[in-house]
């Protein structure tokens, strides 16, 4: 996939091609650039503008399709960029396998701000942090009030008799292991196999499987389940839910009794990096005035910093961040959970 660079080449001086360097100095050295993977949906062309004029660079962008893509890219090598997005499962791994490095703070005051309960200890190894939240989401369940007649009110629901045909879900085997264990109180977020009932995991994921009517992989295939009629309830990302509303339709945004799952992605800095300086200067720019016009304004998807609620005038109830404790997150988990997970769950598909 190619690269998508936002902004041309500087050209001064009399029919001399020449570039402007990070200082805004002239001369023939490269202009440099700051290589960014990331969700598509994510940066305004106008906001990454700014950002290239006011400190003479070029920013070039490749679209990643989520976190597990981009772990794996990095573990391939293949990931040769500055910036790299990584959900809070993901930034554990990518640490201990020497993929990304430390990120110095001091050169990101508006970590300060970030929300403090989205610090997490599992960022850090030998004191130093490596990742910096960039957005934080949730993922409640979406009902369409026309098809589902029953009160909907928790996660348990998806497995309701009376539903079905009518459920859907995400086709992801750690998040379906994560909601079956928040429904049947098995822990949340176990750390080995041996703690983990294999059998009885496919055995609820069956159950669940037979009464689902579609499965998504992104936003876009969740919503149009939705919008299609193909579902009547399932988990989507609360962006979703707000854009079906604002167009009219009859969908309840619930939040689950058992837990809302949570989700936030982090900044981190490949080990490596040309730009690492840059880095954390975008960083900081995201929090400081990037962020808002670029992802919370248009996208209802919240930049997780106190700072940015405060100057914008926006209330933490308005994104569903006032009650912090209702969400429930997937953590960290060791290749071979996960490895598990993923075959558990293909066992369940084909057996449903």
């Amino acid at each position: 996939m190619s690269r998508n660079t936002t902004r041309r080449s500087f050209l001064v001086g009399a029919g001399t091609a020449a570039t402007v360097g990070v200082a805004g100095c002239m001369g023939g050295s490269q202009q440099r650039t700051l290589t960014l993977l990331d969700w598509g949906y994510v940066y305004n062309n106008d906001v990454i503008a700014g950002f290239e004029d006011r400190h003479g660079v070029t920013v070039e962008r490749q679209a990643a399709q989520g976190s597990a893509e981009t772990l794996s890219q990095l573990r391939a090598g293949r990931a040769d960029y500055d910036l790299t997005p990584l959900g809070n499962y993901a930034v554990t791994p990518a640490m201990e396998e020497g993929l990304i490095k430390p990120i110095n703070l001091d050169e990101i005051p508006a970590y300060e701000n970030v929300f403090d309960f989205l610090k997490k200890d599992y960022f850090e190894q030998d004191g130093e942090v490596y990742g910096v939240p960039r957005s934080f989401g949730q993922t409640p369940l979406a009902v369409n009030t026309q098809l589902v007649d029953t009160e909907i009110t928790a996660l348990s629901d998806l497995w309701n008799e009376e539903l079905d045909g009518l459920v859907g879900g995400r086709d992801d085997a750690r998040l379906q292991a994560l909601y079956r264990n928040a429904v049947f109180d098995e822990p949340l977020n176990p750390t080995s196999t041996d703690e983990v009932d294999f059998d009885a995991l496919q055995a609820d994921l069956v159950d669940r499987l037979e009464l689902t009517g579609g499965t998504w992989n992104n936003g876009g295939e969740s919503e149009q389940l939705l919008r299609n009629e193909t579902v009547g309830v399932q988990p989507v990302w609360n962006y979703v839910i707000q854009t079906m509303q604002s167009d009219g339709l009859p969908i309840k945004r619930v939040y689950p009794e058992e837990g809302t799952k949570a989700w936030f992605i982090q900044f981190c800095i490949r080990d490596g990096a040309e730009n690492a300086e840059l880095a954390h200067t975008f960083i900081q720019e995201w929090h400081s005035r990037m962020g808002y016009e670029s992802l919370m304004k248009p996208n209802n998807i919240a930049v997780p910093n106190e700072r940015v609620f405060d100057e914008e005038d926006v209330t933490k109830a308005a994104f569903g961040l006032d009650t912090p404790e209702q969400f429930i997150y997937e953590e960290p988990k060791p290749t071979a959970l996960i490895e598990e997970y993923s075959k558990t769950w293909s066992a369940a598909k084909q057996e449903a």
